[in-house]
């Protein structure tokens, strides 16, 4: 692999991370306009790779990896060939991957400095770059100044291959530090990529892993931006359903709408409700849906509330 980025430009803005050289606090590429409202800061980041986060509808009752666990091997080499691993930059980088996992951060970042200096057209390069975003995020807990640099180093590991499993982590990644910034709608557009990448790519590496992960963060930070009378049609384009199927984008309606319910919108928890075209609706959403309308009952105007039960007994109750 032919690394995407001049050595020049690799190895100067790692310095400039590391503490040496100019500064690197680049401000990456900005995202195209999404069409949302306004809201709130976002709650924090529901549990990764949880099917009880309510984002989705398990299709099949199998195990399926975390996101934390996959990355793991990523990070370890998956997806490399053995001739790659047993070349001296694999040797190389091992030992720099080791010393991070022993927490001895300074001789992590020689290691991988060496790296990027000495072979940057390495295959390890783009693994490189994720770690000095994971080094960076673990430290900005105490100095939040390192955000930007995980996030930069973050979004050079994005510029890979859309196939590779460190395109999918480096954007969940950078998804997840958007949010803590406030910068929803980034936020959405990162998550957005890794959701078109694994609908190209649903056999790639650790794919499975993060599709439920990131359907739960798409409706965590909609809750927050997102104009809830186009939740239905935003989920469709992001909710990884084939062909007409319509089962994610459902699960991921009702999971917006019992959110609203519990930030007390439970006016917006109706519409997004409505936003669904009744004639997709399913079994399970039926269920969903009928308890939220016995649930907001009490809370809506009598004419929002004939709406919204009359619209679930057109669709949802045998006749």
């Amino acid at each position: 692999m032919r690394a995407l980025v001049s050595a020049f430009l690799s190895f100067s803005f790692l310095l400039a991370a590391c503490g040496g050289g100019p500064s690197a606090q680049q401000e990456p590429a900005k995202a195209p306009v999404v069409e949302v409202g306004s809201g709130p800061e976002a709650p924090p980041l529901p549990a990764q790779g949880s099917e009880e986060d309510g984002a989705t509808e398990p299709r099949e009752a199998k195990a399926v990896e975390s996101v934390d666990a996959c990355i793991e091997r990523m990070r370890a080499g998956l997806g490399l060939s053995e001739r790659v691993k047993a070349s001296p930059e694999g040797a190389k980088y091992a030992e720099a991957l080791a010393a991070e996992r022993a927490s001895d951060s300074d001789g992590a970042r020689k290691g991988y400095l060496q790296l990027i200096q000495q072979s940057p057209a390495s295959d390890y390069v783009p693994l490189v770059y994720f770690a000095f975003g994971e080094l960076f995020l673990r430290e900005a807990d105490k100095d939040p100044s390192k955000l930007a640099l995980a996030e930069q180093s973050y979004f050079r590991a994005a510029q890979y291959p859309s196939e590779s499993t460190v395109h999918l982590a480096a954007n969940f990644r950078m998804a997840e530090i958007e949010r803590r910034t406030g910068r929803h709608t980034q936020a959405l557009y990162s998550l957005g990529k890794i959701a078109g990448t694994i609908a190209k790519h649903p056999d790639a590496p650790c794919a499975a892993a993060f599709a439920a992960p990131v359907r739960a963060n798409v409706v965590a930070v909609y809750a927050e931006v997102g104009r809830p009378s186009t939740a239905f049609a935003f989920f469709r384009k992001v909710g990884g359903d084939e062909g007409e199927e319509r089962t994610h984008a459902l699960a991921m309606v009702a999971a917006l709408a019992e959110l609203y319910v519990q930030q007390q919108k439970h006016d917006d928890a109706a519409t997004a409700l409505l936003s669904a075209n009744a004639s997709f609706r399913d079994t399970a959403y039926c269920r969903r849906e009928d308890q939220l309308v016995t649930k907001l009952g009490p809370s809506l105007a009598a004419t929002r509330r004939d709406e919204l039960a009359h619209a679930h007994s057109l669709h949802c109750v045998p006749r």
